[in-house]
């Protein structure tokens, strides 16, 4: 983006081998002079890729005497085939559970240390210095790379991680270390040590890969600092994302839920659903008077735990590359297994002979084999018939574009079923909404799903395919704190809340003012994680500056009343009489970098003539079949102009498909908005 707002678009394929090769290819074919840019931010699939595939640093957990096997007992949940073996003490987790489990740190590499701290954090047993230093001289026989420091009650009180910290790099100078009370210092044993032990076990990956695409970086011009997203839609320095990669770990699809909020605000919709559909998957999020709706439980990859803010994402296996496949019983699946890039689809030439769903929309004439990529990409579509008549038609007993379009609708509807997941089952409803598309390949199926979830509006952006990159020059720098005050609301200490909020907002806008935002334009929202005494999870409540910065009884109270509207709010009922229990306090420091706006485009009239490309035959259910069908040009629409369906929009970076009876409008950014005729 230049300063006018002005945004050149250049896409590259993925460098598996070394990532920073694919960064660096894109910044060539933008024709980009880093000398001369000011900012420069990155979203990463490093650190989960880590984990997913087992890729990580070879890591030790050093904890509490007692506690060595936490991070596999997790919550004690069970998944069994036979109900006897509930009572089998000697009984693995099954492998099969949700993908199968792995421990990223097995048992060899856990140690105990003898030391013991209370609930208030009271030293009841002092830190065994000895033992830690044993364990330093063990850790370097075993060639270990990182390690997890976590020790019961450490978010009360530091001290003890703090020394064995001190101790180890006194003993092993250089050796990454991750302590919880510096990566999420909150209550609960399993979710503290999990999320750190994630921290520690990409920590290595992650410092390697920013100090290469740094220096590289450096050597091409760039001087300024180098920013990452996080998981939480904020961006931080690299620097500090190196010491903390786990805030980083979803930070891919998050730029895309940003870039949503802010355009969906900007255009006068502050509540929004984020569709982004890519080559694997495909990614929905709820957004709510412009802040997407973010959580502190999240389950990475369904298999390990994560406490840190995290967009409130749900995922499927439904992109672009997902293959479409018959089972033994005749019932047709598309996902979760995907093509990837390579071999890919069928119609990429490269040995794949599955149908995908991008094979597919190729058939059904959504997209247009000369100008795939903008014309970058040849593509078959012959091919493409041929792997659905073999895999699907045949078997089935149907023609091809019939099978063709039983994929497309199959895996609208599993998208479908995903949006109702975080939207009707989580008390929203989608009538209230506009859904804002992103990815590649989101655009050729939106309408047809707003459609079903009587969805009033889609909106296009102009970058609709590169938009998770969009949302990463636009989002703003951010900081999370937090820290557990465990205590029953009519027994809290209102100058102790008062200090904790201060010492978690003065730590949360250093780190923010490091990042070069001027200590004046730093923007605090503090929460306070609250429940009814006896649930088993708490309810996140804003609490508002004016009462933090005079707390006392009467404020504790309001606090209180500010819980049971938040938990009406949300189920539908509360409990004025019952007792609430405080439980976990947060701040976040938000620093708006105030970049130039989206540029606008040129306005003509409703006719877009000027940007007509031809007809082609492209499959409509309403239609019976392949009609003759306008496509246009998606760079040469004019504000102002209107596209009557049935129509498809080509660019570069993605298609957009506009079924017949429905209009889209082009507004002054060069957005779409299709209002949805109801």
């Amino acid at each position: 983006m230049d300063e006018a707002g002005r945004i050149t678009v250049a896409k590259a394929p993925t460098t598996p081998e070394d990532q920073s090769d694919g960064v660096l290819d894109a910044v060539a074919q933008a024709g980009v002079d880093l000398a001369s840019v000011d900012f420069f931010s990155h979203g990463t699939t490093v650190g989960v890729n880590a984990v997913i595939e087992n890729k990580g640093a070879r890591v030790a957990i050093i904890t509490t005497e007692g506690f060595r096997d936490a991070l596999e007992l997790r919550r004690g949940q069970r998944v069994i085939d036979d109900p006897d073996d509930m009572y089998d003490l000697q009984m693995d987790l099954p492998q099969d559970y949700v993908g199968g489990y792995d421990p990223l740190v097995r048992r060899p590499l856990r140690f105990e240390v003898p030391e013991r701290l209370d609930y208030q954090g009271r030293v009841l047993k002092a830190l065994d210095e000895d033992v830690v230093r044993g364990i330093a001289a063990e850790l370097l026989r075993m060639d270990v790379q990182a390690v997890a420091i976590c020790y019961l009650f450490s978010f009360m009180n530091p001290a003890h991680e703090q020394r064995t910290a001190e101790i180890l790099r006194e003993e092993l100078p250089g050796l990454p270390l991750s302590l919880s009370s510096e990566i999420l210092p909150v209550i609960r044993e399993y979710e503290r040590l999990s999320t750190t032990t994630i921290n520690a076990y990409v920590m290595p990956v992650m410092q390697s890969y920013l100090r290469r695409l740094r220096e590289r970086l450096k050597e091409l011009g760039f001087g300024n600092e180098l920013f990452l997203m996080q998981s939480s839609g904020g961006i931080m320095s690299a620097a500090v994302a190196a010491n903390r990669p786990v805030y980083t770990i979803d930070s891919g699809p998050a730029g895309g839920v940003s870039a949503a909020a802010r355009l969906g605000v900007s255009l006068g919709y502050p509540d929004v659903i984020s569709f982004d559909m890519g080559g694997t998957t495909a990614k929905i999020c709820v957004i709510r008077g412009g802040e997407p709706v973010v959580t502190t439980r999240f389950w990475l990859g369904g298999r390990y735990f994560m406490g840190v803010p995290v967009m409130d994402m749900v995922e499927i296996g439904a992109g672009d590359g997902s293959i479409a496949s018959v089972d033994a019983a005749g019932a047709v699946h598309v996902g979760p297994r995907s093509a990837g890039s390579v071999p890919g689809p069928a119609c990429y030439g490269k040995g794949g002979d599955e149908p995908t769903v991008t094979d597919a929309d190729l058939v059904l004439g959504y997209i247009n084999p000369g100008y795939y990529l903008g014309g970058a990409l040849t593509v078959d579509v012959e091919a493409s018939r041929e792997a659905i008549r073999r895999k699907l038609a045949e078997r089935l007993g149907v023609g091809i574009a019939e099978a063709a379009h039983g994929v497309y609708r199959l895996v609208n509807a599993n998208m479908i079923g995903a949006t109702r997941v975080v939207t009707v089952q989580r008390g929203h409803d989608p009538r209230d909404f506009t859904l804002v598309v992103s990815g590649g390949t989101a655009a050729i199926h939106a309408v047809r799903m707003a459609q079903e979830l009587r969805i009033p509006r889609v909106v296009v952006p102009l970058n609709a395919g590169v938009f998770s990159a969009v949302g990463l020059i636009s989002a703003d720098t951010r900081y999370d704190v937090h820290r557990s005050y465990v205590v029953r609301l009519s027994q809290a200490d209102p100058s102790r809340l008062e200090t904790i909020f201060a010492e978690l907002a003065a730590e949360a806008s250093a780190r923010i003012e490091e990042s070069g935002c001027p200590p004046e334009r730093v923007v605090l929202h503090r929460h306070a994680d609250m429940r009814y005494l006896g649930q088993a999870h708490e309810v996140p409540v804003e609490v508002p500056e004016s009462m933090v910065l005079r707390m006392d009884a009467a404020a504790v109270e309001r606090l209180g009343n500010l819980f049971h509207d938040k938990h009406m709010h949300l189920f539908g009922h509360d409990s004025p009489g019952s007792e609430v229990e405080l439980m976990t306090l947060s701040v976040s420091a938000v620093g708006p970098l105030g970049l130039t706006p989206m540029a606008e485009i040129a306005v003509g009239g409703p006719d877009p003539y000027e940007a007509r490309k031809g007809r082609r035959q492209v499959f409509f259910e309403e239609a019976g079949g392949y009609v003759e069908c306008e496509t246009y040009e998606r760079l040469r629409l004019l504000a102002g102009n209107v596209v009557a369906g049935p129509a498809v929009v080509e660019q570069m970076d993605t298609t957009t498909v506009i079924p017949p009876g429905e209009t889209a409008v082009v507004d002054r950014f060069g957005t779409l908005v299709v209002e949805l005729a109801q």
